[in-house]
């Protein structure tokens, strides 16, 4: 797809993502954990914007949802640039899987698994390690067991969310 047809965007389409990243703002505020290891309903979100948007305008709405909760919320320990970056790469995962295909559930369980580990295992232990100084292979063994459980969860989770929202029809 040129480059070209993939920045377009109609306002309708805004409004929907503007829709989209509130709706993951607020997800993303039902989280149960610490501030190393949490489970949390964002990813629901990020799997809409990449689902609906593609890798490019899934990726901004990521990045626009995590500047904005941060602005409303404020983020424990501070803003810091990299969860933005890690906010992006999600929905572009997502994106990459999803968008203007159809649902497939070797399609979910490799984007799911693929976002777990480079997002959540890679990106967001690197963040912490910088943060708040701890060593990356604690975080890592902290981390494990909770990145070997939810992807799974979230796997049905997004099967059934994108069996529904594939059955609405969105004129776009």
């Amino acid at each position: 797809m040129p480059i070209k047809k993939m920045l377009e965007v109609e306002l309708r389409d805004l409004i929907l993502l503007g829709i989209i990243v509130a709706m993951k703002i607020i997800l993303e505020r039902f989280t149960i954990g610490t501030s190393l290891a949490h489970i949390g309903l964002g990813f629901i979100g990020s799997v809409l914007l990449g689902y609906m948007f593609g890798p490019v305008w899934g990726a901004a709405g990521g990045g626009i949802a995590d500047l904005v909760s941060s602005a409303l919320f404020g983020n424990q320990g501070g803003f810091f640039i990299g969860f933005t970056l890690s906010a992006m790469v999600g929905p572009f995962i997502y994106g990459l899987f999803f968008y203007q295909k159809p649902v497939k559930i070797w399609r979910i369980m490799v984007a799911v698994l693929l976002v777990s580990i480079i997002v959540n295992v890679g990106m967001n232990t690197l963040w912490l390690h910088f943060l708040y100084n701890v060593d990356y292979k604690a975080a890592l063994v902290q981390r494990a067991p909770m990145e070997i459980i939810v992807p799974w969860v979230q796997m049905i989770v997004v099967y059934f969310v994108l069996m529904a929202i594939s059955r609405i029809k969105i004129n776009r």
